[in-house]
């Protein structure tokens, strides 16, 4: 395929990050996102990833897919949009991808993916589009392997708070003691959050923390982006050795009579 052609492909297909699939060719998202800089900066990634597994939550148009491809590794994406609509296929058409595209819940890793387990799993952006986070947080940690590593990102309360009405929320010491909290925090939106009807957790560090302990895993590592507008944390996770995910709630046996 030469450039031209390459190029007619991306202009035809609809993008959300912007990114360079190959020697300038870029992607028209809105979101510029440069997916090497990110893994190599905020997560330390190596760049040989030769003979591990990944696999790429919340893939949409690929960005961090493909770079995971180009170091090495083996990689499936997943997301509950078609790879037709969110520009996922045309980039592996231009790129000769063999990425495998899986569109799917996260809710049911376990049944889509038949089991298997990951070296390498990304949750970027995903947590606070989720009424169940916690729920993806075990699928996660039943898909990852016992030595595997999870890289996780997302919306948390650090710098301001919206309310109901999308208006900021005027008492910001009282936001920034429940962003510092230990204590686990969330607020929760049944409308738009930052004008998004599909925005419904915005979690402190501290309930971060607890979910990732709930899915039988253990933060070992976090930072954040937090220059306003943005409040984001990223940071990395692995399973915890001999941890049980308990059920929500046990179903009493029944007392036996004498």
């Amino acid at each position: 395929m030469n450039k031209e052609q390459a190029e007619k492909i991306v202009r035809e297909a609809q993008w959300v990050h912007s990114f360079e699939l190959t020697h300038g060719i870029w992607t028209p998202g809105l979101h510029k996102t440069d997916a090497k800089a990110i893994l190599n900066e905020r997560f330390a990634l190596p760049m040989d990833l030769a003979g591990k597994t990944a696999l790429d939550i919340g893939a949409l148009d690929g960005p961090y897919s493909f770079e995971l491809e180009r170091r090495g590794a083996k990689v499936i994406s997943l997301d509950i949009q078609s790879p037709d609509v969110t520009g996922y296929n045309a980039a592996k058409a231009v790129l000769g991808s063999r990425n495998e595209y899986v569109q799917g819940n996260v809710y049911e890793l376990d049944r889509i993916l038949g089991g298997i387990s990951f070296d390498l799993i990304l949750f970027f952006g995903v947590w606070y589009h989720l009424k169940h986070p916690v729920l993806a947080f075990e699928q996660i940690s039943k898909a990852l392997k016992a030595d595997g590593l999870l890289l996780f990102e997302g919306e948390v309360l650090k710098n301001y708070a919206e309310n109901t009405d999308g208006s900021v929320h005027a008492d910001a010491d009282l936001v920034a003691a429940m962003a510092e909290s230990d204590l686990p925090i969330t607020l929760y939106y049944s409308g738009p959050f930052k004008k998004d009807q599909w925005n419904w957790f915005v979690p402190n560090r501290a309930c971060v923390n607890e979910w990732i302990k709930t899915a039988g895993m253990q933060m070992t590592g976090h930072g954040f982006w937090d220059s306003h507008p943005h409040q984001r944390m990223y940071g990395t996770a692995v399973r915890q050795p001999g941890a049980v995910i308990h059920v929500d709630n046990p179903v009493w046996p029944k007392q036996s009579s004498t």
